[in-house]
């Protein structure tokens, strides 16, 4: 599911780690597995908190110039940096940031082979462990990684919701990980998709059309090229041998596509939020106010509304949360980093099932019929939710309150969907991620 982060939205998003003794996993009737409440839990309440098992920045996003933790995906700028590059103006200067969130760039870190970066040293040891000692380019263009991303920008245009880069990091956290038990943690989320691919439910998703056989035949050949030849020496590639088929590439596209969820990371959208919080004087708080407002109106004159560090990862824990048009809990990355807090949007009470939406806010005011079209192509599933199932009967009735709210959401910084199929139309030849 799509999970962006953005500025104006973030002052109730909470913080904390994980939560312990508030969720089971469970049977889910006609959905698999699920994750169930053990105690009621209050509307505000985190009720986990969790970091991705393996995420990457959106190739694009990169390719632009969002500077993103090469691990955790945390910005790498100062609010003020972000704010002057998004606003494109050299001299801005944000109010009271010296009382706000900021980023410490001395415990910045890079590759020293080919400058990757990342928000610490801790993170660059993890990100080399895990993944990177496969992956580095060696500042080369024409290592198969960098040609792997090349390929993958060149026929996945923006907008993005995935990345050619997520699939590299899962094969290579599974040929490096120390014990069977942790590559068991990989695959687990395969399994799924193994069974579905039996059934040739997998080759209905969207990422599968046939007008796009022969991108993914590129893209597999060129993987498999990579991860197989005994040249590049990768350790424990015999492990990868199951995935580095056509069959196999195509259930990790789809993975990607229906498990991936969202990050977005913004150094200023926590600026944004602790400023709002200063307590100010009613003189003070307008003046904020008002340049908070000129500032995203030039930034979305200058950007078009891209405003986050962009990517998605792989959770564990969240993945368990079935959807629902009318969730009662919603995910967020408030702490500029992968790690996801799930939060209480309603009262849930113990037993009850803990469900979060997998299309955005506004597209969960769309109709029955569009709603599960999305679904459908995107997550290879007919919604029986209770709003869902309540609508049978005026399958074509959007919410009234539709276009009004959708239109609220985009002045304020969120992404439009709508518009973003619309810029998809214009390229036809690119993957549909």
């Amino acid at each position: 599911p799509p999970l962006v982060l953005s500025p104006r939205h973030t002052s109730n998003m909470a913080s904390s780690d994980a939560v312990v003794g508030l969720t089971r996993e469970g049977d889910s009737p006609g959905k698999g597995r699920g994750l169930f409440a053990l105690v009621d839990i209050a509307e505000g309440t985190t009720i986990l908190g969790e970091d991705s098992l393996v995420c990457a920045q959106f190739c694009w996003n990169r390719q632009c110039g969002y500077p993103a933790c090469g691990h955790c995906l945390a910005s790498l700028e100062t609010p003020t940096d972000q704010a002057r590059r998004l606003a494109a103006v050299a001299d801005l200067e944000l109010p009271h940031a010296d009382q706000c969130y900021t980023v410490d760039k001395s415990s910045h870190a890079a590759c020293d082979a080919c400058q990757e970066r990342y928000c610490s040293q801790k993170c660059q040891q993890a990100a080399f462990a895990q993944y990177h000692r496969v992956l580095c380019t060696q500042g080369s263009d024409d290592h198969p990684v960098a040609l792997l991303e090349q390929t993958w920008r060149n026929i996945h245009h923006p907008p993005e919701t995935t990345s050619i880069t997520l699939i590299l990091k899962v094969l290579a956290s599974i040929a490096l990980a120390e014990d069977e038990a942790m590559v068991a943690r990989y695959e687990s989320f395969c399994k799924e998709f193994e069974r579905e691919a039996e059934h040739g439910k997998i080759l209905q998703h969207k990422l599968l059309d046939p007008q796009f056989e022969d991108q993914i035949d590129l893209l597999y050949s060129m993987a498999n090229g990579f991860f197989m030849d005994p040249a590049n020496a990768i350790p424990n590639a015999g492990r990868l041998s199951k995935w580095l088929t056509p069959g196999g590439f195509r259930s990790l596209l789809a993975l990607i596509g229906t498990n991936g969820a969202g990050i977005g990371t913004s150094s200023l959208a926590l600026y944004d939020r602790d400023a709002t919080e200063l307590g100010l004087d009613l003189s003070d708080k307008a003046h904020l106010e008002q340049t908070l407002d000129s500032l995203y109106a030039m930034i979305d004159e200058e950007t078009g509304g891209f405003l986050d560090c962009e990517g998605s990862g792989l959770f564990e824990r969240q993945s368990l949360c079935n959807h629902s048009c009318d969730p009662n809990a919603q995910s967020s990355f408030p702490n500029n980093s992968h790690r996801l807090c799930l939060t209480a949007i309603k009262p849930i009470k113990a037993g009850e099932e803990i469900e979060i939406s997998y299309i955005e806010p506004q597209l969960q005011r769309l109709s029955r019929n569009d709603r599960q079209q999305y679904l459908s192509e995107g997550y290879l599933f007919e919604c029986c939710c209770s709003k869902c199932e309540s609508q049978v009967d005026n399958p074509d009735e959007s919410d009234p309150e539709s276009d009004s709210d959708s239109d609220d959401d985009q002045d304020e910084g969120e992404s439009d969907s709508e518009d973003n199929e619309e810029q998809g139309d214009h390229v036809p030849d690119s993957l549909p991620l």
